[in-house]
Parts: structure tokens; C-alpha cells; sequence
């Protein structure tokens, strides 16, 4: 993986040329690949600011590239980088499963292959979701291998400890984080609620969409949990780390960052146009599912950082007494 770094980043930089060529395209008054009688024609400004948001956060992506290949890099701090990669993570994470999926099943005749709505192709022409959508899955694929070595060399001997470590922090903190997972169970509820309910409808693409977001769900859910029950007791030997972390970093990535994309869409007025679902229950799940990644992440965060930097034992000692 280490030398095949320059290839990784030239794939995932040639990979956000055919969106960002696009998006530029469209926010210039072009045309291309929008259909006659399409509603992105009467879209107005919020589709507008929308595009251009959305050019800079694929933009952003040949900046990451950047930093996870050159040596400044490596002095950035910690959130910096990571919050990014987080966000970039959680949006192109459904992408990676649900579209190819959704390709088999449009060859098979079960499906568009692309949007996720009746009205995928009556929005834009079938090629622009295939160009899209298989950039976004390179992207996601070169972006993510770029991201491993990275975290491998200057994280390597955090991750790769056990996972079953005991981590000091008092029955106060224990009871906040317990508070903090039921918090997040309960506020995961409308949002398992609501996809598993939509896994009946007719359209194939949307019961892809809705089973990926359920599957994200679930995963993020079980990998916290476990984050949290293997901090309480020391067992040598064993499961590493890594594997339960990263499954708590995309699944809670996928449940915020799309819960917040969406929620601006229906706030924004832009999601209309998209075909996107606003009424008041849909707004309730996008909210929830935002809120739920955010209370997930936080939970991992804050075990990687005990785990990473662990109080001193007199310090825990006073903790506990005063909790």
C-alpha cells in the first residue's frame, strides 16, 4: 500500500474531474446532461448555492489527497485532517455499497442503476448518475486507501492495540457515556423505524438506499456498544482495536453527515427539486439520524482519546471518589 500511494492519489484526484467538469458546468448557465422538462431548470438560487457546495467539498477531497501524501501532512493536527475525512467518509460510504447494487439490478432490469427515485432519469440523463456515482465509488476507494496507510504509519501502535482494554475514567464518566449510547439508541429508533418501513416499496433503488442506511445504522450502533463494554476489563490477546473503531467511524459518518446533507436539503428548499422526501416525518428522521451519528462519534472519540492519552492512576482514583 505504501508504493502504491502515487498511484492511489493520481486515481482519486482523475476521479473528481468528471463532477467538478459538471458542476462548473451547471453553475456557468450549462445544461449538460439535464433534460428537457427537468425541475433542476426552475431550480433557483438554493440549487445554485447548493452546486456550488457541493464543487467545493469534491474540491476538498484533491486538498485531502494532498495531505495524506505529503510530508506537512503528517504535522497537521489531528482533527483537521480527520474531521474531513470523517465527513468525507460518512457521504461516500452508502455510495460504495448502494450504487453498485443498484447497477446489477438496473442490468437485471430491477431498477434505474442510478437516482434513487421513479423520477431518476426525468431529473438527469442516465449517464450523468452512471459518470457521478462510479467517480464517487473510485473516489471513495483511492481516498480510503490513501487514508489507511496514513492513520498506519502515525496511529499504527494505537490501532493495532487490543481491543478488551481497561480504560480509567470513574463511575461518573462510565455513567455519561452509558447516558450518552442510551441517548443515541433512542434517538437511532425513528430512523430504523422509518427505513425499515420504506424496504416495502416498490422501487428497487429505494429499498437499495433504505437497507444500505439500515445496515449503517445497526453497524454503527453494535461497534460503539462494543467500543464501550471492551473499555471496562482487560483481556490479553484477542480482537485488535481497529477493526470495531472503524466500523463506529463509517457508520456514525454515514448516520450524521447524510442526516445533515438531508436535512439541509429539506430546509433549503433544494432537496424538492432532487425528488427528495420533505414532509414533517421525513424531517423528523433526518434530524434524528444527524443527531444519533454525532452522539455515536463522540462516544468512539472520546474512548480513542482515553485510550490514547489514559489519566494517571491518583487522578482516576480521584475521580472515581468524587463520582
Amino acid at each position: 500500500m505504501t508504493h502504491a500511494r502515487p498511484v492511489l492519489a493520481t486515481v482519486a484526484v482523475a476521479a473528481c474531474l468528471p463532477y467538478l467538469t459538471l458542476k462548473l458546468n451547471w453553475l456557468s448557465g450549462g445544461l449538460t446532461g439535464i433534460p428537457e422538462g427537468s425541475p433542476l431548470h426552475d431550480s433557483g438560487t438554493a440549487m445554485w448555492l447548493l452546486n456550488a457546495l457541493t464543487a467545493a467539498m469534491d474540491g476538498t477531497v484533491v486538498l485531502l489527497v494532498l495531505a495524506l501524501t505529503r510530508p506537512w501532512g503528517r504535522r497537521l493536527p489531528a482533527p483537521v485532517l480527520t474531521l474531513p475525512l470523517w465527513t468525507a467518509c460518512g457521504l461516500l460510504g452508502p455510495i460504495v455499497v448502494a450504487f453498485p447494487v443498484k447497477a446489477l439490478s438496473g442490468l437485471l432490469g430491477g431498477g434505474t442503476g442510478g437516482g434513487d427515485t421513479d423520477g431518476a432519469d426525468a431529473l438527469l440523463e442516465s449517464w450523468v448518475w452512471t459518470v457521478v456515482y462510479s467517480g464517487f465509488v473510485v473516489q471513495a476507494l483511492a481516498l480510503g486507501g490513501l487514508f489507511a496507510v496514513y492513520v498506519r504509519d502515525r496511529w499504527g501502535t494505537l490501532l493495532r492495540s487490543p481491543l478488551h482494554r481497561h480504560v480509567r475514567e470513574g463511575r461518573s464518566g462510565g455513567a455519561r457515556a452509558a447516558s450518552g449510547f442510551a441517548a443515541a439508541v433512542a434517538v437511532s429508533l425513528p430512523v430504523l423505524v422509518a427505513h425499515a418501513a420504506r424496504l416495502a416499496d416498490e422501487h428497487a433503488d429505494n429499498r437499495v438506499t433504505d437497507a444500505t442506511f439500515l445496515l449503517y445504522t445497526v453497524t454503527a450502533l453494535a461497534a460503539v456498544a462494543r467500543l464501550l463494554r471492551a473499555g471496562g476489563a482487560e483481556r490479553p490477546g484477542g480482537a485488535r482495536l481497529w477493526p470495531t473503531l472503524a466500523a463506529a467511524w463509517l457508520g456514525s459518518g454515514v448516520l450524521a453527515c447524510w442526516g445533515g446533507w438531508l436535512l439541509l436539503g429539506d430546509l433549503s428548499g433544494a432537496g424538492r427539486a432532487l425528488g427528495q422526501q420533505t414532509s414533517g416525518a421525513a424531517l423528523l428522521t433526518y434530524a434524528c439520524q444527524a443527531l444519533a451519528g454525532l452522539l455515536l462519534a463522540a462516544l468512539a472519540a472520546r474512548q480513542v482519546h482515553h485510550r490514547a492519552h489514559p489519566p494517571a492512576a491518583g487522578a482516576a482514583a480521584g475521580a472515581a471518589v468524587r463520582g
